[in-house]
């Protein structure tokens, strides 16, 4: 009898430790294996915010220069045998810097810079009487608009009338300059892209990050969107080596990524983009 009352005590002990079945369920739970319902739901992982191109950017605040600054704004090629890329809507990249112009131009003389635009129209313009238009101008700083193609494009039909090239596999901006030349004009050309950079990156575009310039542009790690031009010295660009005063290039998206060339579409976007080319110019050349 007494090794039946040790036996019932010590089953006692062991369904105290990991409790009776409960009703209607027929499953031993052992205790403290439920995570308590905070624990659980801090578990789940955060919800992400979306960024461009899914996100639109923000418009930036621009100081108010400290003296009139002239602009020569290049709506990128447009010269004779020169359009440019073909976008993954088939747009050529020469008709969408000019209408791209069009709108930065807007916001800048708003902001009281003077503008000095390179082209209008169907008219086409060679590079030498674009640098001679921004000297005689007496520009404080020549900016390029352009569109880049980045990624092995695959073909698709838009609308199904025409074949086009996509790809989203390489998205944001990127800034170029040349470091030829006087260090002092150098110099120059470096804070206007990073100011530039820096101004789109406020914004909430996002900067290339350069996997396809290798051999062709060279970045760092410190300067994102910013890079140098590093074709073979007979291809380097015309534009910003030639010039007097600083010049980039603003490469404003991947035109064969359908969500980014929608999005430079929309003219919220277009006026975001502005706007920080605007303070990026402020920030290099000095406001109040």
């Amino acid at each position: 009898m007494l090794s039946m009352l040790r036996a019932g005590a010590f089953l006692f002990s062991i369904l105290s430790l990991v409790g009776c079945p409960s009703e209607g369920d027929g499953v031993v739970k052992i205790s403290g294996s439920e995570a308590p319902a905070s624990a659980s739901a801090s578990s789940q992982p955060e919800p992400v915010s979306p960024v461009w191109p899914e996100a639109l950017p923000r418009d930036l605040e621009v100081p108010v220069p400290s003296r009139p600054i002239v602009v020569y704004l290049d709506a990128g090629h447009g010269a004779e045998n020169n359009p440019g890329n073909s976008s993954c809507f088939c747009e050529r990249e020469q008709d969408f810097t000019l209408s791209l112009l069009d709108d930065v131009t807007n916001v800048l003389e708003e902001h009281g810079f003077v503008v000095v635009p390179s082209r209008f129209g169907s008219e086409l313009v060679s590079y030498a009487k674009r640098i001679e238009a921004a000297r005689k101008a007496r520009a404080d700083a020549v900016v390029s608009l352009h569109s880049d193609i980045r990624g092995a494009g695959e073909e698709w039909s838009p609308d199904g009338a025409k074949t086009c090239l996509k790809s989203e596999r390489a998205p944001g901006f990127s800034v170029l300059y040349a470091d030829e030349g006087d260090g002092p004009l150098v110099a120059k050309r470096l804070v206007l892209a990073r100011a530039i950079s820096d101004a789109l990156i406020d914004a909430a575009f996002i900067p290339y990050q350069g996997g396809e310039y290798v051999g062709l542009y060279e970045g760092t790690p410190a300067d994102r969107g910013v890079f140098v031009d590093r074709h073979a010295m007979d291809k380097r660009i015309f534009l910003l080596r030639r010039t007097e005063m600083p010049a980039v290039i603003v490469e404003t998206h991947n035109a064969l990524d359908p969500r980014e060339a929608t999005a430079f579409e929309d003219p919220t976007v277009r006026r975001s983009f502005a706007l920080a080319v605007a303070r990026g110019l402020v920030a290099a050349f000095g406001g109040r």
